[in-house]
């Protein structure tokens, strides 16, 4: 993600961009790829740094974070943090603002979702709702072993980490729920250490069943949601920027929407920037450690086989 930032940053809004890669073999690419680099934190006071993305292994969000926001802004990329015991320890001080923390769910800013977030209105009461996100692992990164990548790894991956836009855009669309049953399983198809799939049941605020199935195994992709009401259904699929509305009286209305994951993270980067009309789309550090909060209660409940309470976070 930290290489997409980029190009869109110079290419797409013409922003002046200086990249701090982890590794120094990637700072020699990066150059050779006409970005600026530099070797450490302290090089930044020269550029009157202003704005930083953090898009590194998730183990390292928070700490990177905490070093970056005496700087000015920090939009961190999903998820927050590995775990709720992060969080905890995060910021004892007192010297980061959190209010100056984004994080990138980027799904917010789909047109197709905020198309959706409109027409719930019309369905009357929601009565269930089912959110699928399938995809193969071994798939999403051509040229690298799967294995080796922090989705592999118990501590920073799992479903539930790397498919966090779902979680967050079930609680955007439906409300934060007050308990939750998960079932999180690996069956050792894929040779990795963190969960190769999870299924997460909880109740939203107004009465509705909320139900998620996200899986690292289907090598034929799915990402939708379908919400079952009073007076119809509403069936957004997320691969095919589609969304079908059918209504009681078995009418069908069918948009389409240029909704190119590219131009999605442009308007996200426009808000984070403070040049765009959706600021208010931006997820707030208690946003993003809502959903870490929620992930963290279906492992509890996963391994204790029954529906777990998730913590009051007692943020400001």
């Amino acid at each position: 993600m930290g290489s997409r930032y980029l190009y869109l940053l110079r290419d797409e809004l013409r922003v002046p961009v200086v990249a701090y890669p982890k590794r120094p073999a990637r700072a020699s690419e990066l150059r050779d790829q006409g970005f600026q680099t530099i070797e450490s934190l302290e090089e930044l006071e020269q550029y009157n740094t202003l704005h930083s993305i953090v898009a590194t292994n998730t183990g390292e969000h928070l700490k990177d974070a905490q070093l970056l926001a005496r700087f000015g802004k920090v939009l961190i990329e999903k998820p927050l943090a590995p775990a709720l015991s992060d969080l905890e320890g995060f910021n004892q001080n007192g010297d980061v603002d959190t209010r100056s923390i984004s994080v990138a769910f980027c799904w917010r800013f789909s047109l197709a979702a905020n198309f959706v977030k409109e027409a719930l209105a019309t369905l009357g009461q929601v009565y269930h709702v089912r959110i699928e996100c399938s995809s193969f692992l071994p798939d999403w990164r051509p040229g690298t072993d799967y294995r080796e990548s922090y989705s592999a790894r118990e501590a920073e991956g799992g479903v539930l980490r790397d498919l966090a836009h779902e979680i967050d855009c079930a609680v955007w669309l439906f409300g934060y729920p007050s308990e939750i049953s998960g079932l999180l399983s690996n069956n050792d198809q894929l040779g990795i250490r963190s969960e190769e799939s999870a299924d997460i049941l909880w109740v939203a605020p107004d009465g509705a069943t909320v139900s998620l199935r996200l899986d690292y195994l289907s090598k034929i992709p799915g990402r939708s949601m379908k919400a079952c009401g009073e007076k119809g259904t509403i069936t957004w699929d997320l691969l095919k920027s589609t969304v079908l509305i059918e209504a009681e009286d078995g009418s069908e209305q069918k948009h389409q929407f240029l909704d190119e994951r590219s131009a999605m993270l442009v308007r996200q980067i426009k808000a984070f920037l403070g040049s765009g009309d959706d600021a208010k789309l931006l997820a707030s550090y208690e946003e993003g450690a809502r959903v870490v909060a929620l992930s963290d209660t279906a492992r509890r409940s996963s391994f204790s086989q029954a529906w777990e309470t998730i913590p009051d976070l007692g943020i400001e």
